[in-house]
């Protein structure tokens, strides 16, 4: 009884420890700024776009960058700097067109969030681990 006592204790600490190595892997360092995109179909110069982001860096700032929409390519993007924490966006399209959101890494182009938006206003807020 004794000896399968011991045994279950050391399963448990040995589960204990391994557990707690998983959970440091997850905390990673932002190593990359990244990009959020949204793509429209073709609009008319009439057609109000706006896109307004408030950045948080790692030591508690905010700051808000407004982006332009770029009617030749019909783009509007942010980039993130490596050192935010975290951001809330708001985008606009005045008559509610179809547009497409990618939120990427700028160096490996790895998605983080894409989705299709088919409203006049959208709200979306992220927060690096």
């Amino acid at each position: 009884m004794k000896n399968t006592f011991l045994i279950l204790i050391a399963i448990l600490a040995f589960t204990a420890c391994s557990s707690d190595d998983d959970n440091q892997g997850e905390e990673q360092q932002i190593s990359q700024s990244h990009i959020v995109q949204f793509t429209t179909g073709a609009l008319e110069d009439w057609v109000s776009v706006g896109l307004t982001t408030t950045l948080t860096s790692d030591d508690g700032t905010e700051s808000t960058i407004s982006s332009d929409f770029d009617y030749t390519q019909n783009i509007v993007s942010v980039e993130i700097p490596e050192n935010t924490v975290g951001f809330e966006l708001g985008f606009y399209i005045e008559d509610s067109s179809q547009a497409e959101m990618c939120f990427y890494g700028s160096v490996d182009n790895v998605n983080v969030h894409q989705e299709s938006i088919n409203q006049q206003s959208f709200q979306y807020q992220y927060t690096f681990n």
